[in-house]
């Protein structure tokens, strides 16, 4: 009926208008192709309508078709040049290709031309957020809650920078209502799965992020967040499968596109070398290294490349042929596979980890020298190391960072020396020592984590938030303290105090409140007492549970 009215009548601006809020309210609806014909019933009498333009290329990022969206919204550009709809969908656009800047440009033009675009300030905060330009992001969701209070995404991303769990109970009621009075809108079900995600409460996120995948199949964004809370919830076999979507986002597969040649799925290759890569985190080399020596099992020759940083270390991990610093020219090889992809392709489970018992060793001429420098500091008779915070351009890092100030309670443990082994800019370093800590600073000699494994053995203890220092430490087998956020990271789990991918040498105490430090330091105090206060000396460790 809608094609045979307008074939006979053409439109008039307020019929325009009329046809374009239907357009608009099948978006919402998520009834794209109907917004199309919509929108192409204004087109094929005004083709230069640069409103219907833009809302073809609002569809389109509705629907990840960035090429197609991309030219929608140059035409309505090239139309009406301060066509405020085409640049918020410009944004749209390259914020899905995940080109950040670009879309922080469309952003901004967006509020320059209307500073009252509560959305535009929303998104471009999340662009200033994603490049950890967290003060920028935070002004921005600031002035976008202050135009709209009550609007969700503002008031998520805003609590997540500030820690503010009302304002985040707050987002959670809205995406709520959201999503029952717009039931089709995928992207609003993603948001909702991450707020539960935020409150631990995991029925739920998967609920929601299973609500999303259903309405939108082929969104890798969706399945990749599916595959980190089944991980979490220890669920690996569907965990890996869904996790493979990952490859498929811009953000992480150019390492998937740097190479001709096939990504290693675990077959033999009897006369073949296999490149091992990884990323940006130490965490994930420390924690995934241990696959190498399975994978030579397969393998003529095992190459890894690494962060500079570790390569030294790496070198005396069993099954390593070959180490290469990231940057550095590669040696000839068959296949690769990145280090993350190691679980899936050996399809571990919680009950099939690979450990062979400690797997990263320090090179024992370090160890001399550092255990030299350790006793000329006169440590007392418990010697613990400290790391407070990771990378700060991290944006986990607000989530598990302290300060050696909120440590302080650790102190009261008699007869301890607490080493810092805290690396990193002015941001991350100590300031005011604890009163009563006797607190020893040796970082200026770490060139390496060549050096922190020497260090590390002169240690009886290792006290840490999530960072690879913490990872390192397990692997190597020293008893490891590590102090967890509310929302952890996939591979601590939940509900446990151990970690199954390192039997016997990792604990866990983990917030009790989003944000709030207090009972998790209070805990590993009292157990930190007890230790020093024992005749043994042998650190406390848990059975998996």
């Amino acid at each position: 009926m809608l094609k045979w009215l307008t074939g006979r009548f053409k439109p008039t601006a307020g019929a325009s208008a009329t046809l374009l809020a239907q357009a608009q309210a099948l978006r919402l609806q998520g009834e794209f192709e109907a917004a199309r014909q919509a929108c192409q019933e204004v087109l094929h009498d005004a083709p230069g309508e640069a409103r219907a333009l833009a809302m073809m290329a609002a569809v389109s990022a509705d629907q990840g078709q960035f090429d197609s969206g991309l030219q929608w919204a140059r035409q309505a550009l090239a139309a009406e040049r301060d066509c405020i709809p085409a640049h918020f969908a410009l944004g749209r656009l390259y914020e899905g290709a995940e080109r950040h800047a670009d879309a922080e440009a469309s952003y901004r033009r967006v509020v320059a031309l209307d500073p009252a675009h509560a959305k535009a300030h929303t998104n471009l905060g999340c662009m200033l957020h994603i490049q950890g330009r967290l003060d920028e992001a935070v002004a921005c969701y600031r002035k976008a809650l202050a135009l709209e209070p009550g609007q969700p995404e503002a008031l998520r991303n805003y609590a997540l920078i500030a820690g503010n769990g009302a304002q985040l109970q707050e987002a959670l009621e809205g995406f709520e209502r959201h999503v029952a009075t717009h039931p089709r809108d995928a992207g609003a079900h993603y948001q909702l799965g991450h707020l539960y995600l935020q409150h631990v409460d995991y029925e739920r996120a998967e609920a929601s992020y299973r609500r999303a995948i259903a309405l939108e199949p082929e969104q890798a964004e969706f399945h990749f967040s599916l595959a980190q809370l089944l991980l979490v919830l220890g669920r690996y076999a569907e965990g890996w499968r869904e996790y493979e979507w990952r490859w498929r986002m811009e953000r992480f597969n150019g390492s998937m596109l740097r190479f001709p040649q096939p990504r290693w799925d675990g077959r033999r290759l009897e006369n073949g070398t296999l490149l091992v890569h990884g990323e940006a985190g130490f965490g994930d080399l420390f924690q995934f290294v241990r696959y190498v020596r399975l994978a030579a099992q397969r393998c003529a020759r095992v190459i890894v490349e690494c962060q500079p940083a570790a390569c030294a270390l790496i070198a005396g991990v069993e099954g390593v042929s070959q180490v290469v610093p990231q940057g550095a020219d590669l040696p000839a090889f068959d296949a690769h596979i990145p280090l993350i992809a190691f679980p899936g392709v050996f399809e571990s489970t919680l009950d099939t980890l690979p450990w062979p018992g400690p797997y990263i060793h320090a090179d024992p001429e370090r160890v001399q020298l550092w255990a030299a420098r350790v006793a000329a500091a006169v440590p007392r008779a418990r010697k613990v190391g400290l790391v407070w915070s990771g990378d700060t351009t991290n944006a986990y890092n607000r989530d598990r960072a302290v300060t050696l100030q909120k440590l302080g309670p650790l102190a009261q443990a008699a007869s301890v020396s607490f080493f810092s082994l805290q690396k990193g800019g002015p941001e991350t370093q100590s300031g005011p020592v604890p009163a009563g800590m006797h607190f020893v600073d040796l970082t200026a000699d770490l060139r390496d984590f060549s050096d922190t494994a020497a260090l590390l053995t002169q240690l009886d203890l290792v006290i840490c938030v999530d960072t690879g220092v913490a990872h390192l430490a397990a692997a190597m087998g020293r008893p490891t303290w590590v102090l967890l956020a509310f929302s952890p990271p996939w591979r601590h789990h939940v509900d446990r105090s151990d970690n199954p991918w390192y039997p016997g040498a990792m604990r866990l105490f983990r917030q009790q409140a989003q944000g709030d430090w207090s009972l998790a330091v209070q805990q590993m105090t009292q157990e930190l007492i007890a230790w020093a206060a024992s005749r043994s000396g042998q650190v406390p460790t848990m059975e998996a549970s």
